[in-house]
């Protein structure tokens, strides 16, 4: 990360966010910071709310209190389809495309947003640069691709929309390795054209790969921070993933990797 945090205002701020489903609270007083192209890991075991942060900050859930203000204005509470065209993108888990469509044709609808609808041509040549797969696989109906080829169709769907901020849950998810780095290659390339990131993901070699710091969410909030210059040892992140701490909160969130 080449911006001084000390005179650059950041382009994501999310201060004491609680957000959860119906009366069951899971995130608690979540605040976090992002700098324009700086890319933030957050990290942590299943169920502890990594999911429902990123879904409240990107307009697909519901906040309870807090204040989320992006590129300087308060959009806390905003639907996705105007948080979106603000310029904040969110790819979910689980790869959410339009399996009867094509490649071509789900990448097109997701440059359909005014903020980008001038410039779809133009960034559709850069996604197949960026992705050679897709290129090849253009005319194919999504439902009959691989699954690293869908997740890198569902990446390409929110680069469509020309973002500031780029929000991944999961993208790694059940990916071969091999996969894995072709993605985390291609992130790389995003991130030098200037792109923002916030990536919540399982595998913690490819968070310090990507990102500049990182955040461990548990219980809904943020338990540690760091820069992913220094990464921790095994036994720290035993501690984070399956340790006493980790066991404990278990018990006490109902919820499945979806939170």
């Amino acid at each position: 990360m080449n911006t001084d945090q000390q005179t650059v205002s950041p382009l994501l701020r999310v201060s004491d966010l609680e957000a959860g489903y119906g009366r069951l609270p899971v995130v608690r007083s979540l605040s976090i910071e992002v700098l324009p192209g700086e890319a933030l890991a957050l990290l942590g075991p299943n169920g502890h709310g990594k999911t429902t942060a990123l879904r409240a900050i990107s307009g697909l859930g519901r906040i309870s209190s807090g204040q989320v203000v992006f590129d300087g204005s308060d959009i806390t509470g905003m639907p996705a389809y105007t948080v979106v065209n603000h310029g904040m993108m969110h790819v979910p888990q689980g790869n959410q495309l339009f399996p009867r469509l094509t490649v071509r044709e789900n990448l097109a609808l997701a440059g359909a947003i005014p903020a980008a609808r001038g410039q779809r041509e133009e960034t559709l040549e850069m996604i197949q640069r960026l992705f050679p797969k897709l290129q090849q696989r253009r005319g194919q109906l999504v439902g009959t691709l691989s699954g690293g080829e869908r997740q890198m169709v569902a990446i390409g769907m929110g680069l469509m929309a020309k973002p500031k901020l780029l929000v991944l849950d999961e993208p790694t998810l059940g990916l071969a390795p091999k996969i894995r780095y072709e993605i985390l290659d291609t992130l790389h390339e995003v991130r030098r054209l200037g792109l923002s990131l916030i990536v919540a993901d399982g595998d913690i070699e490819f968070l310090f790969e990507l990102t500049d710091r990182w955040h461990l969410v548990e219980l809904g909030r943020i338990a540690s921070s760091g820069t992913t210059d220094i990464k921790p040892s095994h036994e720290e992140v035993m501690d984070m993933y399956v340790g006493s701490r980790a066991s404990s909160a278990t018990n006490n969130i109902e919820g499945d990797r979806h939170v």
